[in-house]
């Protein structure tokens, strides 16, 4: 057991000192996909993709909404590896300078929060995808046909009633493709690349936030209680 919680440790201490690195990548994905630019533009680029979806999805913000996806899996497992290598240098319970404690348990509730808000960023697609689709059925969808029956009958002089037969009508019709359901397509692909700005910014800064917790107070985190408990094993040397 020793040797698997010494391992835990090792991961959380790797986890901890990759995440300049991690953010460093992040800033680097965004400079790459996501160029100075407004949404006016950005929106003028995506109207072709309409008339395009007919084959196929918005390559671009596809692509972008994967990058999101993988990174915020990325970045959940990370944090989960750091709060685990802080849980497991909480000092056995004792009364008494609990300060140190404190401080672990306050970046532990920081680090927290913001895994729980990435890995909420791993579903943004979802919605993307079915907002889009609902707004491409307005235009693109198949032809909705009606089928009618109709009783034919004739009253006698009597007042009797008889049937002469049945007609079937059928009808097709199909929503008209308003420009406004293109229009809304459009921005659905723009809102979703704009989140996908945001979602790898928010990573970005969390792993920067992230960094700055574990190197203002990695003595306390390391060894709570000022009593050496802990030093020993796995402390990173770049703090």
């Amino acid at each position: 057991m020793a040797e698997m919680v010494d391992a835990m440790i090792g991961e959380g201490a790797t986890a901890i000192e990759a995440l300049p690195q991690h953010a460093a990548r992040i800033s680097n994905l965004l400079s790459t996909h996501f160029p100075a630019q407004t949404l006016e533009a950005v929106h003028t680029a995506m109207r072709p993709s309409v008339e395009a979806a007919r084959g196929g999805v918005n390559k671009k913000v596809a692509e972008l909404s994967n990058v999101v996806r993988e990174e915020a899996a990325v970045a959940a497992a990370q944090f989960r590896s750091a709060e685990m290598w802080l849980r497991l240098k909480t000092p056995a319970i004792s009364d008494g300078n609990n300060f140190g404690v404190e401080v672990q348990n306050f970046v532990l509730t920081e680090l927290q929060a913001m895994r729980t808000a990435m890995e909420a960023m791993v579903i943004s697609g979802r919605d993307y995808y079915w907002s889009r689709g609902q707004g491409l059925d307005k235009l693109f969808g198949d032809d909705k046909t009606t089928t009618s029956t109709k009783e034919d009958t004739s009253t006698d002089k009597d007042g009797e009633k008889s049937s002469k037969g049945t007609s079937t009508t059928t009808t097709t019709s199909k929503p008209p493709a308003y420009p406004d359901y293109q229009e809304y397509v459009v921005c659905v692909d723009v809102r979703q690349y704009h989140l996908c700005f945001n979602h790898l910014t928010d990573m970005r800064n969390n792993y920067l936030k992230a960094h700055v917790l574990f190197e203002k107070n990695m003595k306390k985190l390391t060894d709570p209680r000022g009593d050496g408990e802990g030093k020993s094993v796995n402390v990173m040397s770049m703090f």
